[in-house]
């Protein structure tokens, strides 16, 4: 197997076990036993569970980023803020499913893990300026595309949180309703 290959592999395994497990109690050597590898050889592809929390991070934001964008690119924005207010909410809806390990990620680049942290960091301001730039290219909002992206972000993380908890029915479309007015 290629070493590219074994590295998506490792990184495929990772997500599966600590989104189930969480970050502190998955161990390399349940990567290992996932993947059916010896540590010495997830060793040679990572050398440290940090190494692959911060591959997971990008891998995950990349999901995300792009999963935004394309929804961005696929609409056609230019006459109704309620449809983009909409696509959008639907688009987070979806993106909830990769909400355990964003959580995990999140928490523990806030709480412990410095690198972690600067890597986040770096990721949500490039995952930012890519959904400022594509409002700004795909929708009538251009002059307001800055503040948007932050915001787009805010629902996210937010969304995220509240879908984990499972305490409410979130109503996507009121929050549709209450965006589309404010945006007008």
């Amino acid at each position: 197997m290629k070493p590219t290959n074994m590295k998506a592999n490792i990184l495929a395994a990772s997500t599966k076990l600590m989104a189930k497990q969480g970050i502190k109690n998955t161990s390399l050597s349940d990567i290992a036993k996932e993947v059916g590898i010896s540590k010495g050889t997830l060793y040679y592809h990572y050398s440290s569970k940090d190494d692959i929390v911060c591959d997971m991070a990008d891998m995950h934001l990349n999901i995300i980023t792009n999963s935004l964008i394309e929804c961005l690119q696929n609409a056609d924005f230019h006459s109704s803020t309620e449809e983009f207010v909409s696509v959008i909410l639907n688009k987070i809806s979806e993106i909830k499913n990769h909400g355990r390990i964003h959580m995990y990620l999140i928490c523990e680049a806030v709480t412990s893990n410095e690198k972690l942290r600067e890597r986040f960091k770096i990721k949500y301001i490039q995952w930012r300026k890519a959904l400022e730039l594509e409002i700004k290219n795909t929708t009538s909002f251009k002059e307001d595309s800055f503040p948007i992206s932050f915001l787009l972000i805010s629902i996210v993380d937010g969304l995220v949180i509240q879908s984990l908890l499972k305490t409410e029915q979130i109503p996507y479309d009121e929050i549709s309703r209450f965006l589309i007015t404010s945006l007008k």
